[in-house]
């Protein structure tokens, strides 16, 4: 016989667990001494902990384990749920590499972020700018990306209804609302004064920024969120900090790359924290 110190040593498991197994109908004592309360156990017994390890690492619930070591399953149906099993053992591998993917992903990006924006931080006054747009409102900076693009599209289509071929990239503008509520973007192009408008575009005159910040962002569209990022961990090493509609100009045509956006912001000095 074995006592539960013995059991747990050879199965490798805890005498906590094993005391859970008890509770739980599972691992059945062959003996319990009644003036002591030891429990001691079968050699055999090891098998049967190892085989529930086995099932409760394969993802099984403890109910389904019972059911599998009493042989209270058929062996077809137990083949058809290992096979289950299996599938969403394969389908887990496949997402966990997914987020793998893109968390490599993101820390490149942010280190050629990095990169970029201490090669490039500029500070200087932003241009007033007139612009033919589409605007919309998001709930975070998250749901961005998937709005702004079509955006644009939309713009595209409907400048070139009324006669205005679109070939820059354009600029993009982001605002957040002091409240946290909504982020409100919009997909522009710069237009002069000859523009005759545009069912569904509004015009919108920028104010000229005495005082802003700028840097050259080359890389995947996926990546200007992490750009953005770096940015303001640069200005927040400068002691400023962005306020304000920010911008995001694409720079088109050679020389410049074609995916080559710049990122500005008007700049203000950074609060001071306050006194613990």
């Amino acid at each position: 016989m074995l006592s539960i110190g013995d059991l747990a040593r050879h199965a490798r498991v805890s005498v906590r667990m094993l005391r859970h197994y008890d509770a739980e109908g599972l691992v059945r004592p062959q003996h319990v001494d009644p003036s002591t309360g030891y429990r001691w156990y079968s050699a055999s017994q090891v098998g049967r902990v190892n085989a529930l390890v086995a099932l409760k690492e394969l993802g099984f619930t403890l109910a389904q384990c019972r059911a599998i070591l009493d042989e209270e399953v058929p062996a077809e149906r137990l083949h058809r749920m290992l096979r289950t099993r299996h599938a969403e053992l394969e389908q887990r591998i496949e997402t966990d590499t997914r987020r793998l993917q893109e968390v490599g992903r993101r820390l490149r990006s942010i280190e050629r972020g990095l990169t970029m924006t201490n090669d490039t931080l500029e500070f200087k006054p932003l241009p007033a700018l007139r612009l033919a747009q589409i605007a919309a409102q998001v709930n975070d900076t998250t749901e961005i990306g998937h709005a702004i693009a079509p955006l644009f599209e939309t713009l595209k289509d409907r400048l070139a209804a009324a006669g205005v071929a679109v070939e820059s990239g354009g600029v993009r503008t982001y605002y957040g609302r002091p409240d946290g509520s909504k982020i409100d973007i919009a997909a522009a192009v710069p237009i002069g004064e000859e523009f005759g408008g545009a069912e569904g575009v509004e015009v919108v005159d920028l104010p000229a920024e005495a005082r802003g910040a700028a840097v050259i962002h080359r890389g995947p569209a996926a990546e200007i969120a992490d750009a953005w990022s770096t940015f303001d961990v640069a200005l927040e090493e400068h002691g400023l900090t962005s306020h304000g509609l920010h911008r995001q100009v694409h720079l088109d045509g050679p020389p410049n790359d074609p995916r080559a956006v710049e990122l500005q912001c008007p700049v203000r000095e950074h609060p001071c924290p306050a006194p613990d």
